[in-house]
């Protein structure tokens, strides 16, 4: 090991300095005649050599404290193992930092990370822990994800839930970094179902037969989404007061407000042939078993309806099967029967704030807005739907009325009117004439 001393000696009339380095030695004059003045000389000498020393001691503290901080790692890896990509699914289920999911987005949520895991273990076998994930490799699972096809939407998706669980998941994983955050998300462009004719809806339902022909009815007559009619409970059906009252899944959890949809005449008719003793729990039994099991094969089956009945379903040249096909985008599906539904309320004349109390609204302001509008309004928008489910030659089976035919189409006039003038400032006053016109 290298030493260093330093020591005065006088030749003569000087003090000279003088020192060892690994064995070999230096003198260097102070020019001091006197020891105490040669001394401050000597030291000032000897400093870089003194920091040499301090350094040298440094580094072989510092690469021991390295080598103990790596012992101490490997004993903690070995009592309390590394989160694995496999078991992260478990522990984000348990994390209390989390966010509070629904069960169909942690059904997505676990689906994603499965699809890194396999990709993971086919392309990097060596990384089996959270914290063996580099940027790198978050960088190559992106280009995995675009490679594949995946919508923006869907590549954002997998995505952002990555980041969100390596976040969670930080400090039982001992990450440093998350190596999610430099992967930049990519623009969404929306992509909207259109709404189909009268022609088309009549066609398709003309065609269809057993629990999808009343599916399509309830989806073209309430404007509910694929879930909540696939899943219409009879006890959210009213057949004596014509109205269907259920809570939207898609707010059930943030805003559990049920919405209430008056019954048309045709899907009243339908929803009535079903025979008292077979009202189970579920209007569409089979439907709402499959949608259980598999929502996109219900979509599926939808959409097969519509190709067969001559409808496209994918926007034109999208959707090929072929390799540099363009990624499939959907212009018709089950949605494209909400679309309907407003259209033809609004084709109607229905006030756009009928229309939207009926399909249900989740801007707080329009809440407020439509939040006074009166059964008797609703009715009217869906009474005036076209009957497209009527088969050539049948017409729907009509609402009873105990007024002749000309004291009804006056009501239907006033109910129109009073319709027509409802707003947040009209609804009281047009409330009392409602109150009038029923007690006439």
């Amino acid at each position: 090991m290298r030493t260093r001393t330093g020591y005065l000696v006088k030749r003569g009339q000087v003090y000279y300095a003088g020192w060892t380095v690994a064995g070999k030695k230096f003198l260097k004059s102070t020019g001091c005649r006197n020891r105490r003045d040669a001394e401050p000389v000597l030291r000032k000498l000897m400093q870089p050599l003194a920091l040499g020393d301090e350094i040298a001691v440094l580094e072989s503290v510092k690469g021991r404290i390295e080598g103990r901080t790596a012992e101490l790692a490997r004993i903690e890896d070995e009592r309390t193992p590394p989160l694995t990509i496999r078991a992260a699914w478990t522990a984000y289920k348990a994390a209390p930092n989390r966010p509070d999911s629904g069960p169909r987005t942690l059904s997505d949520y676990e689906g994603y990370l499965t699809a890194f895991d396999d990709w993971l273990e086919a392309t990097h076998p060596a990384a089996r822990a959270l914290r063996d994930v580099t940027p790198a490799i978050a960088a190559e699972y992106a280009g995995h994800l675009t490679a594949r096809g995946l919508s923006a939407n869907s590549y954002n998706k997998h995505c952002f839930f990555l980041e969100l669980l390596f976040r969670t998941l930080k400090e039982p994983a001992r990450l440093t970094a998350n190596p999610w955050e430099g992967i930049r998300r990519k623009r969404v462009v929306s992509n909207s179902r259109r709404e189909l004719t009268v022609e088309e809806l009549r066609a398709v339902c003309a065609a269809a037969e057993g629990e999808l022909r009343l599916l399509l009815a309830v989806g073209l007559y309430t404007g509910l989404r694929l879930g909540d009619a696939a899943t219409l409970r009879w006890a959210e059906v009213d057949l004596v007061r014509r109205f269907i009252r259920r809570i939207p899944n898609k707010t059930a959890r943030r805003k559990p407000v049920p919405i209430t949809i008056p019954l048309h005449a045709s899907l009243h008719s339908m929803l009535a042939d079903a025979a008292a003793g077979e009202r189970a729990e579920y209007v569409l039994p089979e439907t709402a078993t499959l949608y259980a099991r598999s929502r996109a094969a219900v979509s599926k089956r939808i959409q097969q309806h519509f190709e067969k009945c001559g409808i496209k379903t994918h926007a034109p040249g999208t959707g090929g099967r072929g390799g540099g096909q363009p990624r499939a985008v959907v212009e018709v599906g089950f949605h494209s029967l909400r679309h309907s539904f407003v259209s033809l309320c609004r084709e109607a004349n229905a006030p756009l704030s009928v229309v939207e109390s009926i399909v249900g609204h989740a801007s707080p302001a329009m809440t407020r807005h439509y939040s006074h509008v009166s059964e008797m309004a609703a009715t009217a928008a869906v009474a005036a739907l076209p009957a497209v489910l009527a088969d050539a030659g049948e017409q729907a089976t009509p609402a009873p009325t105990m007024a002749p035919d000309g004291q009804l189409e006056a009501l239907r006039a006033k109910l129109a009117d009073l319709a027509a003038r409802l707003n947040a400032d009209t609804w009281a006053a047009i409330k009392e004439e409602l109150t009038a016109l029923a007690l006439a």
